[in-house]
This record gives C-alpha cells, structure tokens and sequence, in this order.
C-alpha cells in the first residue's frame, strides 16, 4: 500500500467564519500558514496577510523577477545557465499606525470577506480598537486601497508610508535553517540586487524607485493619503497605493496617474467597482453544497485565490504559489496549463485566453530551449520559467519533462472546445501547436523491434520519482492527442503539408503503450513493474516527502510515484480505459503513490470518481480541498498551493458531476459521492451561463438566455432552448 494521505475534514476547517467569510483571531490569527493564507491580489499585485516580523517580504508582482545564475560544479551543453527569481518588492501597502506615537504593529484578528476579496484587520493596543480594510483592485491592475478606522478622540495618526525591498528569503529563513534541505523554497541571496533609485517621503504622500541589476526591471511604488472624515463618531483615512513595473525606465512616470484615478474616484467608489467585478465573477462561477457552508467555503476560497493570482493581460501566468509567497522562486509550471486553465475556460474564458497568449508569447524561447536539448526543429516549453527560458537545474526532473508540450496543447484544446473562439489559432496559437508537436518527431521513432510501434525513450513523466524512462504512459497518451490536434490543425492553417501531417498521425495512430501483463494494467512506463517496491511499511512518517530525505538514485532504484502519473493519464482522458481497466489502475497505481505533491490527491480524486468509486474519490477531494485551508503538508507558509486549489475546483465538475465536451455539446454524467449529496455550480459553455444542480446521479441543468446550445444528461440528448431546465436519473 502506498502513502495515505491524512483524512480531512470540511467541519474541521477553523478558519471558517461561514460560507463567504474566513476569519482567525487569538492565536488562530497567529498561525505560519495565516499570511499566506489570507493574501489578497488582482493578478499582478499580491499581498500577504500580517502576521509576519516587520520587514518580512509581503508583496509580489507578477512576472517581475532578477536573472541569477546556476553554478555547476560540473555543467553540460544545454544545462540552464541562468534562473529567474521572483522577488519581494517595496511594500507600499501598509501605513504606519502610531498610538500614543507609539507603532502598532500586532493584529488581534483578521478576516477575509470573498464576496469583494476584501480583507479587513483588528488592531488593538491600551483599549484602543483600530480597524484597517484593504482589497487590491480587480479593475485598475495596479492599484491596492486602504481604509483606516478607529474613534474619534483617539491619539492615532496613520500615515502613508513606504519600505524597501527586503532581501528575498527573509520570510523562510528558518525553514532554510533546518537540518533538511528543501529545494521547494527560494533561496537567500548574500547582497541584496535591488538598487535604489529614487526615494520620496513627504506629508501625504511616500513613494520610492527601485531597479534591478540584472533583469532591468524597474519597479515604482507609493502611497498617498486620498480621503480623510468623521462619521459617527469613527475616523476614516483612506489610502492609495499604486504600482508600476517595467524594463523601461520611463515607466514609472506613469505611476502618478493611477493614484490620481484613485484620489478622484475615491475608496467608496471604487469598493462598488470591486463589489460588482466579484458580483459579476460569482455569477459565473459560485459553487453551492447543501448543508456543508465549509465545503462550499473552501471552493469559493479556491476559487477567489486563483482569480487573485493569475495574470489576465497575456504578460504573465500564474505561478506554482501565485504571488502569496516564496515557493519554487515564483516560477510557472506545467500544473499552470493543466490544472488553472481549464477552471478558467470555463468560467472566465478571457482570463483562460490571457494564459495561452503568454504561452504563445514563449514560443521564441522555447525554440531557443529545444535548440539547446538538441532538436533543430520545433519548441520545447520549459519546466519552470517565468521569462520564457528554462530555469531548472536538475534536468532528469525537469527539463526532460516533455510532457509539458502536450499539456500546453491539451490546455489550447480544452479553451477551444470550452469556448469554440477558434481567433485564438490565428493569433499564434496554430504555430505554438504544430512547433510542440514537432517535437514528439524529433525525440520519437517507430522501432522496428516492436513492430513499427512508435516509442519515445529517456523521458520524465509527472512522476519526478521516476525519471529518465522509456514510454512513459501520460506522455505517450499525451503525445499522440497532441499530434492528432496538430496535424488537424496545422494543415487547416498551412502551417503544416499533407506529408508532415501523416507523419504526425502515423505516429499518434502507433504510439506505443507499455502494458503489464501479470497485473493486466497499462504501465507507468517500460520498466516501472520491474522495479523493487518502495518499503512504504517501514518508512516512517516523518521521512515525507522522499525527495527532502532520500538521494535521487535511491528513489529512482524503487517503485515508487511521487504523485498521478499513470492516474493523471486516467484523470484526463478516461475514454481510453474501459471500467475494470480504471478501478485496476486506481488500486494499483495507489498501491504505489508517496503523494509528496499536492498535485496528486485531485487527479487521484477524479480518477476515482471515473472509476465509480465515490468514497475514494470524496477522500482525495477533501485533501485537495483543504491542502491550504488546514495546511495538511505543513508549508502553506512558503505560499497556496494552486493547482491544489484548481483541483478542488476541477474534481467537483468534471470528476464528480462528469463534465465533458463531446464535439459540440456540453455533457454530464454524475457519480454518486457519499457525504455529497446535493451541490450546485455554473460553467460558461460557448458564451453562455449554464447552472447545474446535482443530487446524487442525478443532474438538472438550466441555461441562461436564448443562445442555443448542445447538452447531454446521462448520455442522452436534451432540446437546446434558453431558460430550459434538463435532468437526468441515471
């Protein structure tokens, strides 16, 4: 038996004030994880919540990042050279509070309201009660507002204030300063790279500028004090923030026009702009289950927290941690495109658009990648960026991940069929296909020892514990839907001829699939079962994960998955199993799973539910759910887990309730789960707001409006009409 993964519970969860509000205070407010936990954002700006020693990194800003160098003792032609590194930038976000002219800096309580995203703290001290209320701007990208309370009469002055960029590591040292190694956290820099530009401090207003050595970014802050009046008995000051960042210097003159916007609109005004954003965002998106305010709580807050964290001009993504903390250096991974977008294709297509246009965005670099791993053709997408080029050191865990090119493909086919906005083909998206897919060409060939059958060796699937394999099984599967998709469209854009077509069909049609004979199941890859099984009945708990306490080599010798590999092949693409083949599978592949990433419990949750086993599929469910919210891995900390928090999203609608798009029509198959009994959730299909009320098997469906659309309910068939109600007994 593998690792089990610790049971969670949804009546558990302590920071549940309801179903639309977390709240901690005491030493629930005290906890490592609250900072990252209660984080607020719009996409570009991200602040964490208090908690942490003054001068700790709070603010993010996406896609903002320094080039370091990888020092290898011993290199190798094609090894990445340099990285990107995320860091900490000026905090112009929280004011200075004085009592007494005395700073106040300890919060007693801490709430974060997810109808607005708005976060509102209690600060006390000698009976003095002081309330700040802050939200980062949904409609002005780089704005954050700020509203300080507190009575009237009071000896409190809050004042506008700026401090600098801290030294990327601060927030984690002494995760770094424990016994076990963790590659997962950003590593401290001995000098600090930011270099001072420009600093102003003066009544009502602070601001500062501050550059980058090596990346050229410039990064402008400041705060300034837009309002300040009395009523009933409270006074209110209320502060703009702005945020710039760019390569170019000159951008920054820019900055005094948002907080211009900001102090001629006013905090009221623009809390109503923030209200209606999340007004409009719920109503495609809210998710309600019946009885269980937690449950419905922790996918609102999944839900709200990736809103807040990915990028929607088509300049940045959306980072393995967003911008809540310092984990894997703020870099993008594969989990961007598998797991974030298809939450975002359908409920907000625009911002699932703005994804594939910065991966399309990439294509030069990755070019440049595959040119240095040695193919002279096509684009290899790199395993961790956040510029565009490859950043990872280890290359038999990353880089040689190819796998990333088909989940790139598979997240433009997902938009497409969620969407049918076929723009996105012309505007690179065509080219980005057929020069990934070229690829699978480069590294793969039909071997005429297996009859022809195409084969793809020395790869690593998203199993990192099993690296450097032939015919991995979800990179194979993987590749031929990719090389199909490509060779259709690319001929459909004369990007590709009929030539070059058939060769990708060939292969997609001859692609091998290594299968287990004894156990009568598809194999992770050629030699998995040949492998001696991890003693997982003697490895003790605090040896987790594997990757902190064992070599490489001593994990790579074993049976053993660090998450969904095979189960991942099975989560996404459930047709090319038949029912027995999917419950083997699930026990097999469970028997054989360390779950040392949050990436694993929603693929094994939806694999589950595609095997028709509820009970087994709501246990994963509610680990995914719950990874952040209870800190079930103990480093919600280093920054929320999104793909754990997308998953959550993804094992409700397309594993539970068996959402899928079968040509034109939108389809919906539900599972029963047990402890699950009615839930309701809207997709967008095609332009339109489609409700879905499930009760066990059973499946209502209501569209808004009088476009037409297809829908299927239990395999059969429903009248497209607007303002229609659909259901199913299965």
């Amino acid at each position: 038996m593998g690792r089990s993964l610790p049971e969670a519970c949804f009546a558990a969860v302590r920071f549940a004030r309801d179903a639309w509000r977390l709240a901690a205070e005491g030493q629930a407010a005290q906890q490592r994880h609250v900072p990252a936990l209660f984080s607020i954002g719009n996409g570009f700006i991200g602040v964490r919540g208090p908690g942490e020693a003054a001068g700790a990194p709070r603010v993010y800003l996406n896609g903002v990042y320094e080039r370091v160098p990888i020092a290898y003792h011993e290199a190798a032609h094609g090894f990445a050279r340099e990285s990107d590194l995320r860091l900490a930038v000026a905090d112009a976000t929280r004011p200075a509070i004085l009592i007494d002219g005395q700073p106040v800096a300890a919060v007693a309580a801490v709430e974060l309201d997810l109808t607005r995203c708005v976060r509102t703290e209690m600060l006390t001290s000698g009976g003095v009660e002081i309330v700040i209320e802050q939200f980062v701007s949904m409609t002005h990208d780089g704005l954050v507002l700020t509203r300080v309370a507190f009575a009237d009469g009071c000896d409190v002055a809050a004042l506008p204030l700026v401090t600098p960029p801290p030294r990327n590591g601060a927030a984690i040292v002494g995760a770094l300063e424990s016994a076990v190694y963790d590659p997962r956290v950003a590593p401290t820099m001995a000098t600090s790279p930011w270099v001072e530009m420009q600093v102003r401090d003066e009544p009502g207003i602070a601001a500062r500028v501050d550059g980058l050595r090596e990346s050229g970014f410039v990064v402008s802050c400041a705060m300034q004090e837009i309002g300040r009046r009395t009523i009933d008995g409270r006074v209110q000051v209320d502060f703009a923030s702005g945020y710039r960042a760019s390569r170019d210097p000159q951008m920054r003159d820019s900055l005094p026009d948002i907080l211009r916007l900001a102090g001629e609109r006013g905090y009221d005004a623009l809390l109503a702009e923030q209200a209606a954003w999340f007004a409009d965002f719920w109503s495609a998106s809210n998710i309600a289950v019946a009885g269980q305010p937690e449950a419905e709580l922790a996918i609102r807050y999944a839900l709200a927290e990736l809103a807040m964290a990915v990028g929607r001009d088509g300049k940045s993504s959306i980072g393995a941690k967003g911008q809540t903390g310092e984990g894997y250096e703020g870099h993008v991974f594969w989990d961007a495109d598998l797991y974030v977008m298809p939450v975002f294709a359908f409920t907000h297509p625009a911002i699932a658009r703005a994804m594939l246009e910065w991966r399309i965005s990439g294509l030069d670099a990755a070019r440049d990648n595959a040119r240095a791993m040695g193919q002279e053709r096509g684009g290899l997408y790199p395993w961790r960026t956040i510029g565009g080029h490859e950043c990872s050191s280890y290359f038999p865990a990353g880089p040689a991940q190819y796998h990333i090119n088909a989940d790139i493909a598979y997240a433009l086919e997902t938009y497409l069929a969620a969407t049918g906005d076929r723009t996105i083909l012309a505007a690179g998206g065509a080219e980005m296909l057929v020069e990934t897919a070229r690829i699978w060409l480069a590294i793969g060939f039909h071997d005429a020892g297996r009859e022809g059958a195409f084969v793809i060796n020395r790869v690593t699937g998203p199993d990192e514990y099993s690296a450097i394999v032939n015919n991995n099984l979800y990179t194979n599967m993987m590749a031929a839907r990719h090389l199909r998709f490509a060779a259709r469209e690319g001929l459909a854009a004369s990007l590709i001829d009929q030539a070059e077509a058939g060769r990708m069909v060939r292969a997609a049609e001859a692609m091998f699939l290594p299968f287990d004979e004894e156990r009568q199941v598809f194999a992770q890859d050629d030699g998995f079962f040949r492998l001696e099984p991890w003693p997982f009945e003697t490895t003790p708990r605090e040896s987790y994960p594997l990757l902190l306490h064992f070599h490489p080599l001593a994990i790579y010798r074993r049976r053993v998955s660090k998450q969904a590999d095979a189960v991942l092949a099975l989560a996404l693409l459930p047709d090319a199993f038949d029912p027995a083949m999917r419950r083997r599978m699930l026990d097999i592949y469970e028997a054989t799973t360390a779950h040392d990433s949050t990436l694993s419990a929603s693929a094994f949750a939806t694999a589950a539910a595609h095997a028709g086993d509820g009970a087994r599929a709501a246990h994963y469910w509610r680990v995914a759910a719950l990874t952040d919210l209870a800190d079930l891995f103990g480093n919600a900390d280093h920054g929320l887990h999104m793909a754990a928090l997308a998953g959550s999203w993804t094992t409700l609608v397309m594993g539970f309730a068996g959402m899928r798009v079968e040509g034109d029509t939108l389809c919906f198959d539900p599972v029963e789960i047990p402890g699950l009994d009615d839930y309701n959730f809207t997709v967008t299909f095609r332009d339109t707001p489609v409700d879905v009320a499930v009760s066990g098997r059973t499946a209502t469906v209501s569209v808004r409006g009088a476009r037409q659309i297809s829908i299927r309910v239990g395999g059969e068939d429903v009248a497209p009409s607007g303002e229609t109600s659909r259901s199913r007994a299965l």
